[in-house]
């Protein structure tokens, strides 16, 4: 993908990043844990120093849990965005975000009606996981 700056200036190559490089860090968690439980078990200092591993487990787990692969991309979105506005779209902008305790993609999309100044806008909120439409809220643009 390329990004484009101030007038049509190419910024160069961009990319979404995925959150499935959580699931990377969720493997680390889960390996020191291993060896912190080793080296508790083998060092004789009692089994109570377990706990201290647990909590590395959990977060292990938690990583690995919210690590989703996103399979809709920025410009797939916008084409749902722009499907299910109520108007012909003419500008059109997203953003990833994320929703719930793991963390599902989202992606926000902001289109704008068609024309030199645009009397109608709507935010569209897709899945990142399912291309699902989860929300749109449509307004009337005012006049400065």
């Amino acid at each position: 993908m390329n990004g484009t700056g101030p007038a049509g200036e190419s910024a160069g190559p961009f990319r979404v990043l995925d959150t499935a490089t959580r699931r990377r860090a969720g493997y680390v968690y889960l390996v020191v844990s291993g060896i912190a439980a080793l080296l508790t078990l083998a060092s004789g200092v009692g089994a109570m120093w377990l706990t201290a591993v647990l909590p590395l487990v959990v977060f292990g787990l938690f990583q690995i849990a919210g690590g989703w692969r996103i399979k809709v991309t920025d410009m797939e979105a916008i084409a749902i965005a722009r499907e299910r506005a109520s108007f012909e779209v003419g500008h059109a902008s997203g953003t990833l975000g994320f929703r719930g305790w793991l963390a599902k993609p989202v992606w926000q999309i902001l289109v704008f009606a068609a024309g030199a100044a645009p009397d109608k806008q709507a935010l569209v909120t897709v899945d990142g996981l399912t291309g699902e439409v989860l929300g749109t809220y449509e307004e009337e643009v005012e006049e400065p």
